[in-house]
């Protein structure tokens, strides 16, 4: 049970703007899969998106966690581009370094490694980082 993968699928009402923002700006590669779904891949990390569920349009909230020691370099990248909706590394009372994301749609991406993942972000000021 070690190949076990998780992929998110999130709402967007505009899957057209949804591919251009996670293409143009985080350097995921887009992948249609049907006339109302989109699939969005970078390197290990797989998300899909299909339209709110709302009959009124509503958008329908989603959030997805990613976790891995890797996260450090697209933290890093984001934060270089001043992606919107982009929040830096924190370090949690549960022992995970985390940074966020929102995307135009009000999908949150939480990205986060645990402190005995490698060492603390650069990125932390000192109060941020007790170690």
């Amino acid at each position: 049970m070690t190949d076990i993968t998780t992929i998110p699928i999130l709402r967007s009402p505009d899957l057209a703007a949804t591919a251009q923002f996670y293409t143009g700006e985080l350097g995921f590669s887009a992948e249609t899969a049907g006339p109302d779904y989109l699939l969005l891949r970078r390197d290990a990390i797989e998300l899909h998106f299909c339209p709110p569920d709302f009959a009124d349009g509503r958008p329908t909230e989603s959030c997805c966690y990613i976790r891995g020691a890797g996260i450090d370099a697209l933290h890093d990248e984001w934060q270089a581009k001043s992606v919107p909706g982009f929040r830096p590394f924190t370090l949690r009372p549960w022992g995970m370094y985390e940074f966020y994301l929102s995307d135009p749609h009000g999908c949150l991406l939480k990205f986060g490694r645990s402190d005995r993942e490698g060492a603390p972000p650069r990125q932390l000021t000192d109060t941020e980082n007790p170690r």
